[in-house]
């Protein structure tokens, strides 16, 4: 029986998106383009979520590839990037819809040292029983060692546990861990009429569960 929950933050529970919030700031679509290249598709963005680049270094490092025009919006993006990631809030329901079937929920996350400001005043937060955000443990996802991290901590068996990621790599590792997976494609809706399809609300079809689980 699945009894944990491990989501993704970042296109699962809150809106990841990059674009959104760097045309906030200019309204040149191919410099859009570039600084999303060149910013958060960057090898350096990977390390500040792996808690091993500050962002200092990061930006000096960015800047130092751009052409000088640039350098004033890509420190104001990067600045206010945690003030541009709204919470799912048909997520958050599915989330309460879990809790109030027993079950317990947690966060596993690749993200920089802004946690803390990415996540302040969520109502996720409130509800979920326990997170690991790869900044604090130097490893981030699909890497192995951060999965026995949540796992351990919270003592979680992966039989009784499923990861819902955005993610197809990070999800099989999880798989490889014995968890159950699931690929977030965005429709909140198709997850949750699984999840009921599956019993995990308490109100499935009990003679469906076995068969269906080894789908997920």
């Amino acid at each position: 029986m699945i009894n944990n929950f491990i989501f993704d933050l970042g296109n699962v529970l809150v809106d990841y998106n990059p674009m959104r919030c760097i045309l906030g700031y200019t309204h040149n679509i191919s410099d859009a383009n570039y600084i999303a290249s060149e910013v958060f598709a960057s090898p350096e963005w990977v390390e500040l979520d792996r808690g091993t680049l500050e962002y200092d270094k990061a930006l000096e490092i960015w800047t130092s590839r751009m052409p000088e025009r640039l350098w004033q919006d890509v420190h104001t993006i990067v600045g206010n990037f945690h003030k541009h990631l709204p919470e799912k809030k048909e997520m958050t329901e599915i989330v309460k819809r879990l809790k109030n079937a027993g079950k317990k929920v947690y966060i596993l996350s690749n993200v920089s040292e802004r946690f803390p400001l990415i996540v302040e005043g969520l109502e996720v937060m409130d509800i979920i029983d326990g997170y690991v955000a790869s900044y604090q443990e130097k490893t981030v996802k699909p890497y192995p060692e951060i999965y026995s991290i949540i796992l351990s901590r919270f003592s979680l068996s992966p039989e009784e546990s499923i990861f819902i990621d955005d993610n197809a790599d990070n999800v099989l590792t999880a798989k490889k861990f014995g968890m159950a997976g699931y690929v977030f494609d965005g429709d909140a809706g198709k997850l949750e009429e699984t999840f009921a399809k599956l019993g995990f609300f308490g109100d499935a079809d009990k003679n469906n569960i076995n068969q269906e689980i080894k789908n997920v």
